[in-house]
């Protein structure tokens, strides 16, 4: 018979559980509150090792091991040598023995217990060992991972108070096949297969791929050629985790936990591809073809989709104005594009050129800098967004992506701040003053998302901008023009002059313009 490995041996540091974040967690998990912590993993994935390993830890600390089975032939199925000083206790077959065992190990308030496998016939005893205080560790033979073993416990009859005030962590795991060496190449993967690696990724990477042979294909003895390594699922379960998972269980709320307290199968087996540990194709064929991490894959797609949307809009819109639109109710309707009222107005730097040059250019960069800054503020405090910046321009649209009954209005009043925003910016500089020309016009456009996946931008398009545009050209220093439109929506709020029809470039027929009549204080 081969000499079983020591037990001692597997376990310094938790070194068989080979990546550092996993290592970690499970150490963390152990210097916490006492309580279950349960390993998972389907047949043959070596959760037994790994509970015993966990046990093993617990034991160096000083606490007195008792090893539970029901199983007689477990040492002698066990590829391990335990410590000596274990004590092994076999119990028969029944709820009943079971809680009785446990009623004897938990009179030494110390003792920690390891259990071969939780089972219809001691979930009882197991549950009552964690109210008492003490560690117990044991192996559920199960396909789910991390959170979704909270659940899969409630299976088990166990309450979510139950749960959550008696476990203290998850470790799950699954074996991959190793890369085979003698045939495994490192070449650029399709864009689909980089983001199931690096999934916020916009270009392609290098990746290994197996392209198969007659050694990595050979089995001998039903075990894989160049063996196989462990991928690792770990969730504390504290204080500041339980909120969430309460959410979880009873709601079916599922909210991202910190990176520092849940360790991700996904990222485990990510971290097994990157370092040439495991091809893509396993990836693909052993991780994803689980239903739960294929949906987990999708989900994270779909977050990482919603977040880049979101900081698209942040960069432009208010964060309130941002959340708003991820919860909207059309809200593939406005990315993708529909027609909308608007009010959108140009500002630009008149003569900047001619400023440019007579302004030192660290000075430039301040004041411009600056300028934009307050801008933005004024912007947003009249619920806009800012669709482009062109150079010392800058597009601004009122009623798009979320409808503004008053955006005619809001728009005005938004440029005259402005205006008295500069004028009172200039009062306190010492450098050469500068002046703006504004543009407004309204009417309906098509605003949309326009881009692909690397650069995507939401703006609007049609007559109407192209108007506002020209009226801008054609404002001077310190001057407000209104198209016709936007004109007879405030002229009732805001005092106005004709400027007569002007002929604007690109435009068949002259076009009625007015001018906003505004004090040039700060004050109205």
């Amino acid at each position: 018979m081969d000499e079983k490995l020591s037990l001692a041996e597997i376990s310094e540091n938790l070194r068989l559980i080979e990546q550092t974040e996993a290592r970690i967690l499970a150490e963390k998990i152990l210097s916490g509150e006492p309580g279950l912590v349960a390993v998972t993993g389907q047949f043959g994935s070596g959760k037994t090792t790994t509970t015993l390993m966990i046990a093993h830890q617990v034991w160096r600390q000083g606490f007195p091991v008792t090893l539970l089975t029901q199983d007689r032939n477990f040492l002698n199925y066990l590829h391990l040598s335990l410590p000596q000083d274990w004590e092994i206790q076999y119990v028969d077959s029944s709820e009943q023995a079971w809680l009785e065992a446990i009623e004897v190990v938990t009179t030494d308030s110390s003792r920690a217990i390891a259990i071969d496998q939780l089972t219809y016939d001691n979930r009882k005893a197991i549950l009552k060992a964690m109210q008492t205080g003490h560690w117990v560790f044991a192996p559920i033979d199960t396909p789910f991972v991390g959170i979704d073993v909270l659940s899969h416990l409630k299976v088990w009859q166990y309450s979510s108070e139950e749960i959550l005030a008696n476990v203290s962590g998850i470790v799950s795991q699954m074996l991959l096949p190793k890369l085979c060496e003698n045939c495994a190449q490192l070449r650029p993967a399709s864009l689909e297969e980089t983001r199931l690696i690096y999934p916020d990724s916009y270009e392609i990477k290098e990746l290994w791929y197996e392209q198969g042979c007659p050694v990595c294909e050979n089995r001998v003895g039903g075990e894989y050629r160049y063996g196989r390594c462990a991928s690792y699922e770990v969730l504390q379960i504290d204080a500041e985790t339980k909120p969430l998972l309460s959410d979880y269980l009873e709601h079916n709320s599922l909210r991202a936990l910190s990176v520092h307290k849940h360790f991700t199968m996904q990222q485990s087996s990510r971290g097994l591809v990157k370092k040439g540990q495991v091809g893509i194709q396993t990836y693909r064929n052993e991780v994803l073809q689980n239903p739960l991490f294929r949906i987990q894959h999708l989900w994270e797609q779909e977050q990482l989709r919603a977040s880049r949307i979101q900081q698209m809009f942040g960069r432009f819109v208010t964060q309130h104005l941002a959340e708003e639109l991820m919860s909207h109710q059309g809200f593939e309707r406005i990315i993708e594009g529909e027609k909308r009222d608007v009010t959108c107005f140009f500002c630009d730097i008149r003569g900047f050129t001619t400023w440019s040059e007579q302004t030192a250019p660290t000075d430039i960069f301040t004041t411009l800098n600056q300028y934009f800054r307050e801008m933005i503020d004024i912007v947003f405090q009249y619920e806009g967004t800012i669709d482009k910046f062109i150079g010392d321009s800058v597009m601004v649209i009122f009623g798009a992506p979320v409808e503004q009954i008053d955006h005619h209005l809001k728009a005005v009043n938004c440029a005259i701040t402005i205006q008295k925003k500069v004028i009172e910016m200039n009062r306190l500089s010492e450098n050469e003053p500068i002046k703006i020309g504004i543009g407004i016009n309204s009417g309906e456009v098509v605003a949309g998302c326009l881009g692909s996946d690397r650069r995507m931008d939401y703006t609007i398009l049609g007559d109407v901008v192209n108007t506002a545009a020209r009226l801008e050209s054609k404002a001077q220093p310190n001057q407000i023009l209104l198209g016709e439109t936007t004109y007879d929506a405030v002229k009732s709020e805001v005092s106005c002059r004709s400027m007569g029809n002007l002929n604007l470039k690109g435009k068949a027929k002259a076009a009625a313009v007015f001018e906003v009549i505004y004090s040039l204080t700060e004050e109205d």
